[in-house]
């Protein structure tokens, strides 16, 4: 990865912060998506510095896709059981519309694995922030998120059920993609620590258990 490189990703993660705080109903993606894109640009970082080289294709690309054919049973999950309605009350916000719940994931989807084939097919590698944020916080951050929402509430909450499988499917694709153990397991750490603070302690009084 170049200077250049590192510097195009770092103005891509202040965007996406800045699209994710603008697009936020309440605070619910402030908590969430926020710190994801903050973890992930530490990982670019870290790439960066060490000089990391990227995995080939035939080792990340498969692993990508599968944790994104999770995350459409999981967009599933989350649409039957009215996630856009919960998950912005959680934080003081209104329910997403259903057009702009779905429209909003399915760009999101299309935009992630265009930015993958991009870096793995054409050396984008700039374009390593969207990619490291899906594994980042739309795997590992959701199995968090999720557990620590029905774990609080002591009850199911909308999308518990398939974000278990990132317990899995998301550490693996991080490995896969920056081929250090150490780096995996303190990068885990550090989204659900910070995921601890921030899904927990800025929820709307008795959101949780509503």
């Amino acid at each position: 990865m170049t200077g250049v490189d590192f510097a195009i990703g770092s103005v891509i993660a202040l965007l996406m912060i800045a699209g994710f705080s603008r697009a936020s109903s309440g605070r619910s993606l402030l908590v969430t998506f926020v710190p994801g894109v903050a973890v992930s640009w530490l990982v670019l970082s870290w790439m960066y510095l060490r000089h990391a080289t990227l995995p080939s294709s035939q080792t990340f690309v498969p692993w990508f896709f599968s944790a994104l054919t999770v995350q459409f049973l999981h967009f599933a999950e989350e649409f039957v059981t009215d996630f856009r309605s919960f998950f912005p009350r959680l934080y003081g916000g209104d329910p997403y519309s259903e057009r702009t719940f779905v429209v909003f994931n399915m760009v999101s989807y299309a935009l992630f694995s265009s930015c993958c084939l991009l870096v793995f097919y054409l050396d984008a590698r700039y374009l390593l922030v969207p990619v490291l944020f899906f594994v980042v916080y739309g795997a590992i951050g959701n199995a968090i998120s999720h557990t620590l929402w029905s774990l609080t509430a002591r009850a199911y909450r909308p999308g518990l059920v398939t974000a278990q499988s990132y317990w899995v499917v998301g550490p693996v694709a991080l490995y896969k993609l920056i081929d250090d153990v150490g780096a995996t397991v303190v990068t885990s750490v550090i989204v659900v620590l910070a995921l601890a603070v921030t899904v927990t302690a800025f929820t709307t009084r008795g959101a949780v258990r509503s």
